[in-house]
């Protein structure tokens, strides 16, 4: 049986491939895909010299692969170009299947892959997105984007250009693509596609503290850290996020003002991924209409 949690990508009797971009709803859309002998991590077990058990701890731990080409990598998130040149089974698997991504407006995104940077490697817990430390750390980011066009580094995964995940470096468009907005066009699609009929819950929406409970974060965070056993605070956790001390972070990331020159840069870094996503918006495809995607191997 399929493990709660597996990252999955390739649905091999379906012939269908995710291509997860980072911060894109990816962890609802792969809980709804995570189906008992629909999934083959093969092709990935290969390319990297694991078994496919191994493959799948890799990918469902987060915490990165050492490749000897890449660097130490993040599996699920992978853009066309890495796979294409590093990873020849996943790319093979690709080709012969139906490809398909959910793409977000940059910005929104931008402020989330802030939000999931403070909180894997800043270890700074459950923050609300008008902390200074998220404006600090949105400067200090788009310095290092500012020297990089592609990258795989696993530490700035979540904020790679959408529009890597889906156009070749040529710009040839080798997925179908759904905007976030829209997952029931995407769930239709599958359907007509594939016969597959799943249900994407959006479970995994980012919370923040409200502003009346800021003054707990901290005396929070010293007794989750310090005086609860392991099961005891993995048992209260998902109680304290879903409380009255937190909202859905995603409400108010367009109001987080992060100063002229870093908006600027994210306008312009990212004006690829604003198109991508308003055309998205705008031609949401129709299962009738959906033509398959043609990749060269």
């Amino acid at each position: 049986m399929v493990p709660k949690g597996w990252r999955v990508k390739y649905l091999h009797r379906r012939k269908l491939f995710f291509l997860h971009v980072p911060k894109c709803a990816g962890m609802s859309l792969r809980s709804a895909l995570t189906i008992p002998g629909e999934t083959d991590f093969g092709p990935l077990a290969d390319d990297l010299g694991l078994s496919p058990e191994e493959a799948e701890r890799v990918t469902e731990r987060g915490n990165g692969f050492d490749h000897p080409v890449l660097g130490r990598i993040h599996p699920a998130h992978l853009p066309l170009a890495a796979i294409r040149s590093e990873l020849p089974r996943t790319w093979r698997a690709l080709s012969e299947a139906r490809p398909f991504a959910v793409v977000r407006a940059p910005r929104d995104r931008f402020v989330s892959a802030l939000m999931q940077r403070l909180k894997e490697f800043r270890d700074a817990g459950a923050i609300s997105a008008d902390d200074p430390l998220v404006r600090r750390e949105a400067s200090a980011v788009c310095d290092w984007l500012s020297a990089r066009d592609r990258f795989t580094d696993i530490e700035f995964v979540h904020f790679t250009r959408q529009v890597d995940y889906v156009d070749t470096p040529d710009g040839t468009r080798l997925c179908t693509v759904f905007p976030v907005e829209d997952m029931r066009a995407l769930v239709d699609w599958i359907e007509a596609e594939s016969g597959l009929t799943i249900e994407v819950a959006h479970t995994h929406s980012r919370r923040q503290p409200t502003r009346w409970s800021k003054s707990l974060q901290p005396a929070a965070r010293f007794v989750g850290r310090r005086l609860l056993p392991r099961p005891v605070k993995a048992a209260l956790h998902p109680l304290w996020m879903n409380s009255a001390a937190f909202t859905d972070a995603a409400q108010s990331y367009r109001d987080v003002d992060f100063g002229p020159d870093v908006e600027a840069f994210i306008a312009d870094y990212y004006a690829a991924d604003a198109r991508l996503h308003s055309e998205a918006l705008r031609r949401r495809p129709t299962p009738a209409a959906t033509a398959r995607a043609s990749v060269q191997t």
